[in-house]
């Protein structure tokens, strides 16, 4: 027994075709700016829409070719190459800044279709347009605005290094003759008038290393170094020798298992983590020895780096502000610093191509994890 399938729709006949594509036809031209010319690229046909927007009525636009909406924004080349494309008989897409009668600015996204004759040759080309103006609008004013705020940074990257630069030599003149004071008239000063010298030595220390601190953020990028091959063992093996002082004197217990190899600024390397080591060291709880574990996993592209530590930890709530310079969880009085190292830190990893964010519970310690990319984008090895 044959089963025949009775979910075939019955042949259509050339009334419902064309009943069929004049839907079609009536829809598209609701929806887009339609015009088609010939192979000589002249105008035989436009829809309302097509009228509409460039203001032209349909006898204005018949007969010539889309040089009448040229807006001069586009160079010469750019209507040359798509003139090859679709003479050669392959579909264009673009976008395009056209002008209306009235002098006024549009931009469509344009799709021109070659209709190929027998011999292979293109009798006549349907453009399908989408107006897209106000996409065009918002997307320049962003770029404008991304340039203005790159411009904005960078001139406050340079007030900041200008300005610290600037101070550290009345600051240096300060605790010069701060220290020869204290020396000469060591027994000679009154107790009330040490004291008052022994603050002003202590304030202009700490605003020394606030200076120092806010001349390593800034310069960041202004001194930033091509980014090469490089082993992170060697460069925590370097910090780790940089800090063996104070190291030895918290008798802390510093592990490092295995880190691998990425592209990355050695200099900058060295200075996310001795931030970060040191931070493990100083926040540490009273009378317990200090614990820093480092290690990394690789995840395809990335690789993630931890630093973990027995310190005295801090509430999640708080895991934006630990980032942001000059912000403090503890008053100077508890720990020292300026509130800039773990921004340097972040700092750092952006400029990598990175983030970082950290784990931690009150007196229970911190994480802080760092995701870097293996390899960098080529475009961005000099950045």
């Amino acid at each position: 027994m044959t089963n025949y399938n009775t979910n075939i729709p019955p042949p259509k006949t050339f009334e419902s075709a064309t009943k069929e594509l004049e839907y079609v036809r009536q829809a598209l031209d609701r929806a887009a700016i339609v015009a088609i010319t010939d192979a000589t690229g002249t105008i035989i046909h436009v829809n309302d829409k097509f009228c509409a927007i460039s203001k032209y009525s349909r006898d204005e636009l018949i007969g010539q070719n889309h040089r009448i909406i040229n807006s001069g924004f586009h160079p010469r080349d750019f209507f040359i190459d798509m003139w090859k494309t679709i003479s050669s008989g392959t579909v264009w897409e673009g976008e395009i800044k056209n002008r209306a009668k009235d002098g006024s600015f549009y931009w469509v996204s344009t799709t021109i279709v070659p209709f190929i004759d027998d011999n292979g040759k293109p009798y006549q080309y349907v453009s399908i347009r989408f107006e897209i103006t106000g996409i065009k609008t918002a997307e320049i004013k962003l770029k404008d605005y991304a340039t203005k705020l790159e411009q904005s940074n960078r001139e406050l990257q340079d007030f900041a290094s200008i300005a610290a630069h600037d101070l550290q030599e009345p600051l240096r003149k300060i605790l010069t003759f701060g220290d020869r004071l204290r020396t000469k008239c060591d027994g000679i000063l009154p107790t009330e008038a040490k004291d008052y010298l022994d603050r002003m030595l202590s304030a202009a220390s700490r605003m020394r290393t606030l200076i120092d601190d806010l001349l390593k953020f800034s310069r960041i990028h202004t001194n930033a170094q091509p980014f090469a091959l490089i082993d992170l063992n060697t460069v925590v093996k370097d910090v780790l020798s940089d800090l063996e002082i104070r190291i030895e004197q918290t008798q802390a217990q510093v592990k490092v298992s295995p880190l691998p190899h990425i592209e990355a600024d050695t200099s900058q390397m060295r200075q996310m983590f001795q931030n970060l080591i040191s931070n493990s060291l100083k926040f540490q709880k009273k009378g317990q020895t200090p614990a820093v574990n480092i290690f990394a996993t690789e995840d395809g592209e990335n690789c993630l780096i931890t630093v973990k530590d027995n310190g005295i930890g801090f509430e999640e709530k708080y895991i934006d502000r630990i980032f942001a310079i000059f912000q403090r969880l503890h008053g100077r009085e508890d720990y020292e610093g300026t509130g800039v190292g773990l921004a340097v830190v972040r700092r750092i990893v952006e400029r990598h191509g990175g983030f970082i964010t950290a784990k931690s519970q009150k007196h229970d310690g911190a994480e802080f994890i760092i995701s870097l990319p293996v390899k960098q984008k080529k475009e961005d090895t000099n950045v």
